[in-house]
């Protein structure tokens, strides 16, 4: 895992949006790492939990957008994503970015609401209630015919419980668990009941897990490199602190990042 993760990283590097820098960014814009408020009983505590990452309280509508977008939209569509979810379509949005921007529409009526129910939220993909009945109905959309920026909302709203993916890192999640035809939750079930079998397994904690993406040594942090900046945030100097979510772990055990090339194709 770690030498999968440290390649995935490696790659980003090579990325215009340095998408490691800009994951610390969001992390320091929008989550926090709050104390394990499970019982003794919960799965998680068999794996030494003690810390979640979850969305901070009262988060503004246009600062989750600013965290979305850097975090999964190439940087030069972000002006126009934001335009146009203010009404003005001053440039032609590309293919990906017309998902981001259909997704992250669809969430500006509903945002007081699912804000508060994910805030309420302080658990992992690791506790045995990961999964209430509220969020259950919402991850019902099916993987073949959902854009993928649905699951990538999710990712920032509940770091610690939800994974993304992109069309070549499912096609090699379907693979390795043999997945036909399922649904968002039946994918985060899946990956759920995998990892705590080989965490079992290989006598692994969730605070090992946490500290196997550390992107210093691929793309050094620089704040100078993050794009849409929020003023008066300190952004720090480092990725800090070393635990990251769980999303980003399990991501980049499967993620592709694209060829440079693929610029072109946009």
């Amino acid at each position: 895992m770690k030498k999968k993760i440290d390649w995935s990283n490696a790659q980003a590097a090579n990325d215009r949006n340095f998408y490691p820098i800009q994951e610390q960014a969001t992390l320091i814009d929008l989550w926090e790492y709050v104390p394990c408020s499970c019982d003794s009983t919960c799965s998680c505590k068999k794996f030494g939990c003690t810390h979640h990452w979850k969305l901070k309280e009262n988060i503004q509508f246009n600062n989750f957008v600013r965290g979305f977008l850097r975090m999964f939209v190439d940087k030069n569509q972000h002006t126009p994503v934001i335009n146009s979810l203010k009404g003005i379509h001053s440039k032609p949005l590309n293919t990906r970015a017309k998902g981001a921007f259909k997704v992250l529409n669809s969430l500006k009526d509903s945002w007081a609401q699912i804000s508060i129910k994910t805030n309420e939220n302080n658990k992992t993909l690791f506790c045995d209630d990961w999964a209430n009945d509220f969020f259950k109905n919402c991850w019902a959309f099916p993987l073949n015919k959902t854009s993928i920026y649905e699951a990538k909302k999710y990712c920032v709203l509940l770091p610690d419980i939800c994974v993304p993916y992109d069309i070549k890192s499912l096609i090699k999640l379907k693979r390795s668990f043999d997945i036909r035809g399922t649904d968002y939750f039946e994918l985060l079930k899946t990956l759920r009941q995998h990892f705590l079998r080989c965490m079992e397994k290989d006598h692994f904690t969730i605070p090992m897990m946490r500290i196997l993406e550390s992107p210093q040594d691929q793309l050094p942090f620089n704040r100078s490199l993050i794009s849409r900046p929020r003023q008066g945030i300190n952004y720090g100097t480092e990725y800090s602190p070393k635990e990251r979510p769980i999303s980003l772990i399990i991501d980049k055990c499967y993620y592709q990042p694209k060829d440079n090339l693929s610029y072109l194709l946009e």
